[in-house]
């Protein structure tokens, strides 16, 4: 019994570097693209949450391979996503826990909703998400990528984002942050570039 525990455990710390290292440092913020491969090894790491019974591990583990569904090129892996990225959302919500993660979810969740033409609804709901993560005292790593999405989905449509746009980038530059936050600084050259 103490060794099926153990083994568990084992697995579920597993799960937890694979989904840290393609979630936090990866895919977000476009240090790891979300190719067959890495989409493989998120799976593998699901599939060892799914067994491990650790339902945190689970919870990351989908909400990574969410993250990642949705921004391959195939309509079905973002529907994928975009299920996935759902079902993570309420469970956070309904277990009260994770919270924090919440925007994040909520902003991919978006913007997949402005990719399929529901722009009017899906904004909204990504600022409301960006709105929240900027609330707290320090700007949390996830205001980075979630401030990319909603820029990006701005200038999508046209000239008549380009306005709020410029505001949300300047908004991330003069957010309080970690000294030599310098991802900020690489998005934020990314974001203007734009």
């Amino acid at each position: 019994m103490w060794l099926g525990r153990r083994i568990n455990h084992l697995h579920a710390q597993r799960v937890n570097t694979l989904v840290q290292r393609h979630l936090e440092a990866g895919i977000p913020f476009g240090v790891l693209r979300p190719d067959d491969s890495a989409v493989r090894e998120i799976e593998d790491a699901l599939r060892i949450a799914e067994r491990s019974g650790d339902d945190l591990a689970l919870a990351f583990a989908r909400m990574t391979l969410g993250v990642g569904l949705v921004q391959r090129q195939a309509a079905a892996e973002r529907d994928r996503g975009q299920t996935l990225l759902a079902e993570v959302s309420e469970v956070f919500v309904r277990g009260g826990h994770d919270l924090s993660e919440l925007p994040i979810v909520e902003v991919y969740k978006a913007r997949e909703r402005a990719r399929c033409g529901d722009r009017d609804d899906a904004l909204p709901r990504m600022r409301a998400a960006v709105d929240d993560l900027f609330g707290q005292v320090r700007l949390p790593l996830w205001g980075i990528p979630a401030t990319g999405v909603v820029v990006e989905a701005l200038l999508d449509r046209g000239a008549d984002g380009d306005v709020a746009a410029e505001a949300a980038i300047e908004r991330l530059a003069a957010a309080p942050a970690d000294e030599g936050l310098v991802i900020r600084d690489i998005w934020l050259l990314r974001l203007q570039a734009l």
